[in-house]
This record gives C-alpha cells, structure tokens and sequence, in this order.
C-alpha cells in the first residue's frame, strides 16, 4: 500500500495544473454561493424578533407564519430557491466531467504521454462519466423507499426526544456504506472503460482488492481528517486575519487528498490489470 500511495502522490504532482485549476474553482465557487446565500438569508435574519421580556413568543410565532406563507405563496422566495436549486444542479452536472478530465490524465500518464490531457480528457470521456455519474445517483436511491419511512418515524419523534435520533444511525450507516461501495464500483468501472481494457474486467478487480481499496480509502480518509483539524485548531489559535486566510486555502488540501484518493485507486487497479 505504501507503494501505491507513493505512485499515486507522484501521478498528482505531474497534475499539479489540475490541481491549481480546481482550487481556484472551488475557491471562487465557494465565494460566488456564499454571497448568494448570504443574501437571501442576512435579510431574514434581521427580522428576526428580538428577544424581549413580554410578547418574545409571539413574536416568533408570527415570524415563523411569515415565514412558511412566503414559501407558498412570495414569488421572491420562489425565484430564489429555484436559482439555488439550478446552481446544485450545475455543480452536480460539472463534477463528473472534472473526473473524466482527472481519469483521461492518469491514463495517458500511464501509456507514457506527457502533456495537458485534462480539457481533452473532459471532451471526450465526460458524457460517458456523466453516465456513470446518473447509474450512480439511481442506485443511491434505491434503498431509500425502505429507509426513509423509518428514518423520518425517528427524526419527528427525536423533536420530542433527541434519544430517538440515535435509532436512526445505523440505517445512515447502512446507506452511506452502501453509497461508498456503489461509489468505488462504478469508478473502477470508468477505470476500465477508459483504459479500453473493459468495465466487467474492472469490476472483477475492484472486488478482488476491495479490502485494499477501502484499506486506502480509510489512510487517505484519516490524512484528509487530520488536516482539517489542523485547519480548525489553527483557526481557534489564531483568530482574525490568520484564521480568514486558512478558511481561503482550505480548498486546496480538500482537493489535492480528493485527487491523491482517485489515483491511488487507479494504481491499484493499474497493478492487477497490468501487472509488471
């Protein structure tokens, strides 16, 4: 594993324009949302009532009756959570070409060619990607007629209770691991597509080595979580500028373990599927 997790490293370090490309989209993305979002909610927040002696209660009754007749019926609201709702769905439909960019540059790095595959890499690969992004999404949802009805059953009484909330875990965990496992397939699968050598193939593989590709997921996983509590402890040190320049970079270490957990994958698909 160690191996792999040094290849793979080496395989972001030749992709570093990637790399500096996506922390300026997220950076500005993230800044774009926040001003948007932050827009629609500072006003409502200022009419919040203040809390009084005497008629407090009322007063947020009332605000929160505004509040849900604004949602019915305020055209306002309406354009703005419609706006919102376009602007997820564009990040949503971006991210699968961004992977087909990242996965078309760990294959050509592999045949030998140097060079700036990412843009072709997104022209070529991404509908398919984007394809297997839609098979993912399906299936993601499929346990959730069975886990809802239970889910919700649980969360309404944890208003009156918060003890119900815990009844509730275990299906989240249930259905994230699920998630992680549909995830892992599916990217194996664009492994092989991509690389021509077949997605069945690539699947056989994934469960061949699944304990060593959830074995990576988890070191990455751990590194990325050391990191933000790097961040987090920094920021609580060092409040006030410092803190606000660490919030700006935080997207760069997201997105370099993000990109070192994809090619560690591909590594370790690369050593069963071409074995040296």
């Amino acid at each position: 594993m160690k191996k792999i997790l040094s290849r793979s490293f080496g395989s972001v370090k030749e992709q570093s324009y990637i790399l500096i490309l996506l922390f300026i989209y997220r950076l500005l993305w993230g800044y774009f949302l926040y001003r948007f979002i932050r827009s629609g909610v500072l006003p409502l927040l200022l009419h919040y009532p203040e809390q009084r002696a005497g008629g407090s209660g009322m007063g947020r009754l009332l605000y929160y009756l505004e509040g849900q007749f604004a949602l019915t019926s305020d055209p306002g609201v309406h354009r703005y959570l419609w706006t919102l709702l376009a602007l997820c769905l564009l990040r949503l439909l971006l991210s699968p070409f961004i992977r087909a960019g990242i996965l078309n540059e760990l294959h050509q790095e592999r045949v030998g060619e140097r060079g700036l595959f990412f843009f072709p890499g997104m022209k070529r690969f991404g509908l398919p990607v984007f394809l297997f992004s839609v098979a993912e999404w399906v299936l993601a949802a499929l346990p959730l007629p069975l886990l809802l009805p239970r889910m919700t059953r649980y969360m309404l009484g944890g208003i009156w209770d918060y003890h119900l909330l815990l009844n509730a875990v275990p299906y989240i965990l249930a259905w994230l691991a699920y998630l992680y496992l549909i995830r892992l397939a599916l990217l194996y699968m664009q492994f092989g597509y991509i690389a021509g050598t077949g997605m069945f193939n690539a699947l056989l593989i994934c469960l061949r080595t699944l304990l060593s590709a959830v074995a990576l997921s988890a070191t990455l996983g751990a590194a990325g979580l050391a990191a933000l509590l790097l961040y987090a402890t920094g920021a609580g040190l060092w409040p006030g500028f410092p803190a606000l320049l660490l919030r700006q970079v935080l997207p760069l270490p997201q997105t370099l373990f993000k990109m070192w957990g994809i090619a560690a994958q591909y590594h370790l698909w690369c050593s069963k599927a071409f074995p040296e």
